[in-house]
């Protein structure tokens, strides 16, 4: 007998948004203990192979769910410290970023630029899990208008326009 779930099938699964962001880790389970002692996630689910290994899971940050898979050379899945670098980072914005942040870093978290009050209004910071993914973290400290963000941008880089400098990059296809 077959099991109906429900009657209408959503093209887009409860919580998720039109991207979700999928990560490879070395280890699904350390990894998914490591971002819920680092950034307070919670698991959703889980998946095992085979080799009653976890290949998948799903967890939450705050409002957002983000997939992670177990490295598999074969697939041509790895995650950034087996390649030696990461071509992107996760950005998180939460309500108090000192605290989230010593949390991270008590959990494992690698420092690769410290907290700092950035002129366009954050306090941010730069930091590395143990798979080699980026994580910036967050909070908005002050509203800045995108005229002031550029003064400041000129003062403390002497860029002139930096809407004219990003709209003169030649992305290659």
């Amino acid at each position: 007998m077959e099991h109906i779930v429900s009657k209408k099938v959503s093209p887009i699964p409860r919580g998720y948004r039109t991207a979700t962001s999928c990560l490879t880790v070395y280890d699904v389970d350390a990894s998914v203990a490591f971002y819920q002692a680092a950034f307070a996630a919670d698991l959703l689910t889980r998946q095992v192979g085979v080799d009653e290994v976890a290949s998948y899971a799903t967890i939450k940050i705050g409002n957002s769910i983000i997939a992670l898979n177990r490295e598999s050379a074969e697939l041509g899945l790895l995650a950034p410290a087996s390649l030696g670098a990461c071509g992107g980072q996760i950005h998180l914005y939460v309500d108090d970023v000192d605290a989230s942040w010593n949390r991270a870093v008590e959990a494992g978290a690698l420092v690769r630029n410290e907290l700092y009050n950035a002129y366009w209004g954050d306090r941010t910071g730069l930091l590395a899990d143990g798979n080699g993914h980026l994580w910036s973290i967050a909070s908005k400290i002050e509203n800045v208008s995108q005229e002031e963000v550029a003064k400041r941008a000129q003062a403390a880089f002497g860029v002139e326009n930096s809407e004219e400098q990003v709209a003169d990059i030649n992305i290659a296809a």
